[in-house]
């Protein structure tokens, strides 16, 4: 069993309405809290840090939680989870009638962010709703150019357009869930490392439940610089290709599926790697942006290529 402790920031004196969950891994999730000033009422705030073994993270979060008035709890991991395991502990923890999970690098569009989401829940009662993600208030710098470029591209899209793919347009971050339903549905802890976690939750969920999208959006703050992207890239190699043998018809559907697949039948995809590596990165910075973005897309596709059956 993994060893945990937990902080009561504050205690709940009522069942909450709406449980906000927040897992974070070496990531101060205390520009989360602050955004929400005073927190409304019918609101707990539950975060759990994934073995991140930093006193002084705790303490900000602490603090942070503390300010919004609401009652509040940090579980702290000696060990990390993982994605899925974090959630589905988070879950355990929460008293809420609605979960809605936030990552700790997301900042509410709207400082009416949380009211608009008891709006939702007491006029629609949703099973599970997503608000969608934005870029409204993160900082684009050099270093992340690339990945506010990708991200405002694919995963910044009004409600209606998201709808139209309401499973594959659905992330773990900004999502509402009736707790009930979340309990008979939790995440697939199989997936470990990186990725894609959410994507298979939301196509085993569609199966049984519409997805209403909604638009309440939260900007996606913490953009990766290109190494990093790089990086997580690889690591989520293994995850798409378990996605795909686990949702075969669904994710052939996929544009990433339909590029890996090409490139898997391809020789020499190691040199291919490389030179959609050079042309990403952009070393002497004559590219442009959009050449960038899909030199990045065939490198990340030669990565999910490896893992496919």
């Amino acid at each position: 069993m993994p060893i945990e402790q937990t902080i009561i920031v504050r205690d709940r004196p009522h069942k909450p309405v709406l449980s906000v969950l927040t897992p974070f891994y070496r990531h101060d999730p205390s520009a989360l809290l602050k955004r929400f000033g005073s927190a409304p009422a019918g609101v707990e705030f539950v975060l759990l840090d994934d073995g991140s073994a930093s006193a002084e993270l705790v303490a900000n979060a602490v603090s942070a939680a503390h300010a919004t008035g609401a009652p509040a709890r940090i579980i702290v991991c000696e060990h990390n989870l993982g994605r899925a395991k974090a959630r589905n502990r988070l879950i355990a923890e929460a008293q809420g009638d609605y979960i809605l999970f936030l990552d700790a690098d997301m900042l509410p569009d709207a400082s009416s962010f949380l009211s608009i989401w008891l709006g939702i829940i007491k006029t629609q009662a949703p099973r599970v709703a997503f608000g969608g993600l934005s870029l409204a208030l993160a900082h684009r710098t050099p270093e992340t150019a690339l990945h506010f470029a990708l991200f405002g591209s694919s995963d910044c899209q009004p409600a209606h357009r998201r709808a139209r793919r309401a499973a594959q347009a659905t992330a773990s971050s900004n999502l509402l869930v009736e707790r009930a339903f979340l309990l008979e549905h939790p995440f697939d802890d199989h997936f470990t490392g990186w990725g894609f976690e959410d994507v298979d939750w939301a196509l085993d969920v569609a199966r049984v439940e519409a997805i209403m999208h909604v638009d309440n959006p939260a900007t996606h703050a913490g953009l990766d610089d290109i190494g990093t992207l790089m990086r997580k890239s690889a690591e989520a190699g293994p995850n798409f290709g378990r996605l795909a043998r686990k949702h075969p018809l669904q994710v052939k559907r996929f544009a990433a599926h339909r590029v890996a697949s090409a490139l898997r039948a391809m020789p020499a995809r190691q040199a291919q790697r490389r030179v959609y590596s050079w042309i990403a990165r952009d070393p002497r910075g004559l590219a442009p942006m959009r050449v960038r973005c899909a030199a990045f897309k065939l490198l990340r596709a030669s990565h999910y290529a490896e893992h496919l059956a």
